[in-house]
């Protein structure tokens, strides 16, 4: 017997509606893979400083200490990095180098501590399933967009404006909300952030 698929609503026209509040994966902070590797490439071998500042009135809304994972015997692991938040949440990235289909490249992917899957990108919030239907995100170790929960803007649809506006075209997507890199404590304060740890 063939197994049924679950059917999704449809709202106005016809575009699909889901059961949960949709958080966009554009407005949550996010680690790429390509700033992890320049961190492991660098060769003064120094912990970065990453920071969210909203877009809006500049508050700073993430920090995370991104350092190499050193274990118990002092040993420097490759193979992870440590993410670390100053209420001391420490989230342990597994990286991983796959080969490029030409020329013999390389290139790094970042492991989802839920899933285990490469990802080039993993996102630090995710929907807040106890918050019912709002649109509330919380907290959580660096993950893939799946397991956060989290949507494309354009997922469902394309990035149209409303009907006054439709002669200038369509909206431009979205970019991701990456950070702020500081490698040095007096670039930090030089910006503004005092010391969080």
């Amino acid at each position: 017997m063939e197994q049924q698929k679950r059917q999704q609503g449809r709202g106005w026209h016809q575009h699909f509606t889901g059961s949960r509040t949709r958080i966009n994966c554009e407005s949550v902070p996010v680690i790429p893979a390509w700033l992890v590797r320049a961190f492991l490439s660098d060769p003064r071998k120094i912990p970065y400083l990453l920071v969210w500042r909203n877009h809006r009135n500049g508050e700073i809304r993430d920090v995370v200490r991104l350092g190499r994972y050193i274990d118990s015997n002092g040993l420097c692991l490759e193979s992870l990095v440590e993410l670390k938040r100053p209420d001391w949440s420490t989230t342990l990235l597994r990286i991983a180098w796959q080969m490029l289909p030409k020329n013999g490249g390389r290139a790094l992917f970042l492991l989802c501590v839920n899933c285990g899957r490469p990802r080039r990108f993993v996102y630090g919030c995710e929907w807040s399933s106890s918050s019912g239907s709002s649109r509330i995100v919380r907290c959580t170790s660096w993950r893939c967009r799946e397991c956060c929960q989290l949507r494309y803007t354009s997922e469902g649809g394309f990035l149209r404006p409303r009907k006054a506006f439709r002669g200038l075209g369509n909206y431009e997507r979205p970019n991701l909300w990456l950070p702020f890199v500081f490698t040095s404590p007096r670039r930090a304060t030089e910006a503004g952030i005092g010391p969080l740890w």
